[in-house]
């Protein structure tokens, strides 16, 4: 694949209410040369993931980070990018995968993935992945301490937030071209652990995970029927389990 940073610069911010709503503000106004390809920081305020829930860590212990990927505007397949985003930073914080964007330690979540288009000046749609890892965190509010951890908690020491990015983006170069599901497959298995997972989906009837079909779709089984969709949200003990 081809690194955001091949088309942009690397911006790293103190402090910011979303490196997302960041990546899109510059994309709607500046032309594309000014757009950095990286947006990080270690103080996201107001983060979020999928289905719009927010995602705060507390200054200096998270990495959040965009990549504007600019090179794959109008993509016919951006969900794609993401998973290859997923795999590329589960790669460098060594753990597991949950469809479709939660990343894994120890069978807790330590971070998760979303990808957004968003319109340029030209108003042509650009992947923007989202990226959020725990990284430094000691502990996590009683509500979600089973739910939760971090890259300290699981592997020990400190981590430096640039260094697990630029990280990610080497093993991203290395990954092929997110054409299609059959080429990054085989690379998403060897981190999967979504088979087994429960998965609440669009219409509210719960489901067991099979595993991941084709072009990457989540199959389900559902009261014996098999289900596939790209929109189930993982769930836990009545709560969702990225919560």
């Amino acid at each position: 694949m081809r690194s955001p940073l091949e088309d942009g610069a690397w911006l790293e911010l103190a402090s910011v209410d979303s490196t997302q709503d960041a990546a899109a503000n510059l994309l709607r106004l500046h032309d594309d040369a000014a757009v950095p390809g990286v947006i990080m920081t270690t103080d996201q305020t107001a983060g979020r993931g999928r289905f719009g829930r927010k995602w705060h860590g507390d200054p200096g212990d998270s990495l959040a980070m965009s990549l504007v990927m600019k090179a794959y505007r109008d993509h016919p397949k951006p969900y794609l990018i993401g998973m290859a985003v997923a795999v590329a930073a589960v790669g460098a914080i060594h753990g597991h995968l949950r469809w479709p964007n939660d990343l894994l330690l120890g069978g807790r979540k330590a971070g998760g993935v979303l990808t957004e288009l968003l319109p340029d000046a030209e108003g042509r749609l650009v992947p923007v992945v989202g990226l959020g890892i725990n990284l430094n965190q000691k502990g996590f509010p009683e509500e979600i301490a089973d739910l939760a951890t971090s890259v300290a908690m699981y592997h020990g020491g400190e981590h430096d937030a640039a260094a697990v990015g630029h990280s990610i983006l080497d093993r991203l170069c290395r990954l092929p071209e997110p054409d299609s599901w059959d080429a990054l497959e085989p690379l998403w298995m060897l981190f999967d652990e979504t088979p087994g997972k429960h998965y609440k989906l669009p219409d509210g009837r719960e489901g067991v995970a099979i595993g991941v079909g084709p072009d990457g779709r989540l199959l389900c089984s559902v009261g014996g029927e098999t289900v596939s969709t790209m929109a189930a949200e993982a769930w836990a003990a009545g709560v969702p389990a990225g919560s």
